[in-house]
């Protein structure tokens, strides 16, 4: 077996952090709860939040709680330990207005966290941990109903993870049975496709839907709005620990200190008498091995296990030398402990944005230049992120009396190409409103693009997974320039270049505006017209 190197790990220096261990007094039950609390800081007309919350999960003697729609943003995230005083607490960071999920357990509670991965969106958290020495996969999830790829990455991740005991739990957002699980006059017909998700998840990973398995003739919800009644929040757990299920309930919260409009589901699980020895799950192999013991900075848009597992999964071996001489097959051997490695150093790369010379080396050869695996990775997962603010309309309409075509693409691609980095930054700054909001912090890419000598341009190369996408964005902001109302024009991704449909006596106003763009952004274009190259 091949052993990896201590460099491809160690760009940063990593303080050491205690292991956490709570001690407790034998108890023959754990006691879950999820809850959707639609924000856990304070309101004019809730002030006593997170009070009432806090009783209300005394009073149902939760060990273990998940909560989802924590609203916690960057600004907010550091009062959270302090308002769950009596809990360990692991949580995402992402806005003061939507999402975000956190998983609280009780300090009594004998506890030892091994590691956690968290959703970039602020979706889930995936919590390794030891509950009185038995090993534990606990996931949180929030689905907002205008996701559809959140549980597909969740799944790739959980199916090469989870180990121990898996509990999921969360608001899904949808029902898994519409005659049971939902009570209402209006129409859902946008649920149908939620609902697929939902079932290919838990059918991937052999989950079952625990109350509904425990109630099979009771109709209840944990959700009611207007005329609106929905069983949204769910928990769910394998086939193969179904036995060690003794209730799950729907609980009713008191009106006068309601929470939000959604009532907590609380499971019952029973403890093993036969405590499970001390294996390191495959995750979290690696960290011990090289000496990291602590938790992941707290950040929005950090990078996630699942997206590092998904890039190198995506990858097939060419044979070529790279230039710390690792492989594809060796990423791939060790894709499951290597995801806790390159999470760590690539967030610390985020954070600190800089980028090591090192994890940039390249070799050059005859016909292309090679990249670390490691590099590759991470300019996928970036690119694949900046894809989500490029993706071309298929819409398209034919226009009358547009006597002129012609198309503006890159001179000399697919060499390499340098842009001015002052253009780009505006280009990243400026990147259309999505919501849900994905990540949009590109600020890393001024250190991780290599620069040229005056330090005013960043070199586009080929076979780094970022050029490309960096190009769309830049024949995007010349249509935004160049095409009117009436226009008809389309950015072809895939032949780098842009197609116009127009009025021929406006070639003389986009030849001066495509010749303007190019001092703007400091990239070499040519435009072609029926007959040929023109400039």
């Amino acid at each position: 077996m091949k052993i990896l190197p201590v460099e491809i790990i160690t760009f940063f220096v990593f303080a050491e952090f205690p292991s956490t261990t709570m001690s407790s007094e034998t108890r023959q039950q754990l006691c879950f709860v999820s809850w959707n609390t639609c924000g856990i800081q304070k309101t004019k007309k809730k002030r006593n939040k997170i009070l009432d919350l806090l009783e209300e999960l005394n009073n149902v003697r939760a060990e273990i709680v998940f909560i989802q729609e924590t609203h916690v943003g960057p600004k907010s995230h550091k009062n959270v330990p302090f308002t769950f005083k009596g809990w360990e607490v692991f949580f995402t960071v992402y806005s003061p207005r939507s999402k975000g999920v956190a998983i609280l357990i009780r300090n009594d509670v004998e506890f030892e966290y091994i590691c956690h991965d968290e959703d970039h969106s602020g979706s889930y958290i995936v919590l390794f941990c030891r509950l009185y020495g038995e090993l534990y996969t606990l996931v949180n999830v929030y689905h907002h109903q205008e996701e559809r790829t959140l549980l597909g990455r969740l799944k790739e991740y959980l199916q090469e993870t989870a180990e121990g005991v898996l509990v999921v739990g969360g608001d899904f957002n949808a029902v898994l049975d519409p005659n049971f699980d939902r009570l209402s006059s209006a129409s859902h017909a946008g649920q149908s496709a939620l609902r697929h998700i939902l079932e290919d998840f838990t059918s991937s990973l052999n989950l079952r839907d625990i109350w509904a398995e425990l109630h099979p003739r009771d109709i209840d919800f944990t959700r009611r709005e207007g005329g609106s009644n929905s069983r949204l929040d769910m928990f769910f757990m394998p086939e193969d620990t179904r036995e060690r299920v003794q209730s799950c309930k729907i609980y009713k919260t008191s009106q006068q200190k309601k929470i939000s409009d959604h009532d907590p589901v609380v499971l019952t699980l029973l403890r093993t008498q036969q405590q499970t020895d001390n294996k390191i799950p495959n995750v979290a192999s690696m960290l011990l091995e090289f000496g990291y013991d602590g938790k992941p900075h707290r950040k929005p848009e950090n990078i996630s296990g699942a997206e590092i597992l998904s890039a190198i999964k995506s990858f097939t071996e060419s044979g070529i030398i790279r230039p710390d001489e690792l492989t594809v097959d060796d990423y791939k051997l060790f894709r499951c402990p290597m995801t806790e490695i390159l999470k760590i150093n690539y967030n610390l790369m985020l954070k600190s944005k800089f980028v090591p010379s090192l994890f940039k080396q390249t070799i050059r050869t005859q016909n292309q230049r090679t990249f670390n695996v490691d590099y590759l990775i991470f300019s996928l997962i970036l690119a694949r992120r900046l894809k989500v603010f490029i993706t071309p309309s298929f819409k398209r309409q034919k226009k009358p009396n547009l006597d002129l075509s012609l198309w503006v693409n890159f001179a000399g691609y697919p060499k390499k190409i340098k842009i001015k980095w002052s253009f780009l930054e505006r280009c990243l700054t400026s990147l259309k409103n999505i919501y849900p909001p994905p990540p949009r912090d590109f600020r890393i890419l001024e250190s991780l693009l290599p620069e040229d000598s005056s330090g005013e341009f960043r070199y586009l190369r080929q076979g780094c997974y970022l050029t490309n996408p960096i190009l769309t964005l830049v024949l995007m902001q010349l249509k935004k320039l160049i095409v009117r109302k009436y226009d008809m024009a389309s950015v072809c991704h895939f032949r780098k270049a842009l197609f116009i449909q127009t009025e021929g006596n406006r070639f003389s106003k986009i030849l001066a505006l495509v010749t303007q763009f190019r001092r703007d952004c400091g990239i070499k274009l040519q435009i072609t017209l029926k007959n040929g190259i023109y400039a």
